[in-house]
């Protein structure tokens, strides 16, 4: 069956059974991937999944259901499962279909030539990356996890009042990550890339900085507990903003899940050279999407501007309870699940300062480059963290060794307003929809627990 037979036919039962609005979502996605292993394969996949959501009005309530088959054999059971959980809703606000926006912002996020490259290319890149990391150095023990693959996805949305959207996108990605060994001491560093053309791919690149970033953390020991200033790498910053990125979504804020509010909008809540941005559509960003979960047009958005609120971030519920107009924001998990609110591109706009230039004021601060423990060691209501990290002591504006075995620790609000500069080395990490990047960030006094 087509997704336009079956749409077709699930519109038609809907309104034959009792439904007086109907949506229905569609997801389909396919990849590639093989990871190699001492010169060896030890994983080839090749996957495809597909699936249909459906959500209704029946009995004045919002209902869902979903299946992973699309022909006309599920409909009937698919709309039975949504009229029966519409019915124990009580959420005062019901969930509402979007009939549309009169434009959508233009998005090119599918590259055709990906197509183009073989899985014997993509196998030969894989082990040529494994090999020449090992070759390296002789400390190299390892290349774990030296894996190529790409991936596509595309999704459709319509419903009853005339709303019929549709998205396809593509990317492609490598990862390695290189484990070392030097008088019975391991390390190990994570990299990767990712992107819409393999020809801005090179391997040697990627496996020499995971190498090199392996390496330096050699030697490493703990420092004196104190009060340091602190810079978050680009990949930390983005992790730290990723766990917090919760206190920005109105439903949280609403639940009482959040210190934020739409009291707060026009309050200095940060440093007042921080810009924290909430795009739709991004260049630097392979997770750019036109519409939200309802079809809502994505927005470009300033969620603080110089140091000030703007904005929460809003589904359409969220924004009827505070009597706003929606960001864009809605998502969904799962094709079965219900609205909630999620990141488009979520970023802080960077500096034109180096990362060399940062650190070159710090007198004795410490970089993160590794954090653990970052869901478990989390209170994203009050903002308070405490996470265990890796990284090097910075002396005299100059990296001085590699740490570890360090807590750090403080809270996400206060981050914000101490923030001291932000870099220039924006990097995006994409997941589909939506990305999170963050430049490398200088956050004055946190505490660092070590000896």
């Amino acid at each position: 069956m087509t997704f336009a037979e079956f749409k077709k036919e699930l519109f038609a039962q809907a309104q034959a059974k009792g439904f007086t609005d109907y949506e229905i979502l569609f997801r389909g996605s396919e990849g590639f991937s093989v990871r190699v292993l001492n010169g060896q394969i030890t994983e080839y996949k090749s996957t495809a999944s597909q699936g249909v959501g459906f959500r209704g009005t029946h009995g004045g309530k919002m209902g869902y259901a979903a299946s992973e088959k699309m022909d006309a054999s599920v409909i009937g059971p698919m709309l039975d499962n949504a009229a029966a959980n519409a019915g124990i809703i009580e959420d005062e606000i019901v969930d509402k279909l979007y009939p549309g926006d009169s434009s959508y912002p233009e998005v090119k996020a599918y590259n055709p030539a990906l197509n183009n490259v073989t899985a014997a290319d993509k196998i030969k890149w894989a082990t040529e990356m494994e090999a020449y990391a090992k070759s390296l150095d002789p400390r190299v023990k390892m290349a774990d996890f030296c894996t190529i693959g790409n991936s596509e996805s595309e999704m459709a949305m319509a419903n009853s009042y005339g709303l019929d959207l549709s998205h396809k996108s593509n990317m492609a990605s490598a990862v390695i990550i290189a484990r070392v060994e030097e008088d019975g001491n391991t390390k190990s560093a994570y990299e990767y890339w990712n992107g819409r053309d393999f020809s801005e791919f090179d391997y040697k690149v990627l496996a020499k900085k995971a190498v090199d970033t392996a390496l330096s953390y050699l030697g490493a020991t703990s420092i004196e507990t104190g009060a340091y200033p602190i810079v978050f790498d680009n990949n930390n910053a983005k992790d730290l903003f990723s766990v917090f990125s919760s206190i920005f979504m109105a439903e949280n804020a609403q639940k009482g899940f959040s210190l934020l509010s739409k009291d707060k909008v026009g309050e200095a809540i940060a440093a007042p050279h921080i810009t924290l941005r909430d795009d739709g559509v991004c260049d630097l960003s392979l997770g750019s999407m036109a519409f939200d979960a309802e079809g809502v047009a994505t927005q470009q958005k300033a969620v603080i501007e110089n140091g000030v609120l703007k904005t929460l971030l809003y589904n359409l519920k969220s924004a009827e309870k505070d009597g706003v107009k929606s960001t864009g924001n809605a998502s969904k998990a799962g094709l079965g699940g219900a609205i909630a609110t999620s990141c488009t591109n979520f970023y802080l706009v960077p500096s034109e300062t180096s990362f060399e230039d940062m650190i070159s004021g710090v007198t004795k601060g410490v970089i993160i480059t590794d954090m653990a423990g970052l869901h478990s060691g989390v209170n994203p209501v009050s903002g308070d963290f405490s996470v265990s990290a890796d990284g090097f002591l910075v002396e005299d504006g100059k990296i001085s060794k590699p740490v570890e075995q360090i807590t750090v620790a403080g809270n996400f609000y206060e981050v914000l307003k101490n923030i001291q500069a932000v870099g220039s080395d924006l990097r995006f990490h994409s997941s589909g929809q939506g990305g999170m990047g963050m430049p490398s960030i200088l956050v004055d006094g946190l505490r660092v627990s070590g000896l």
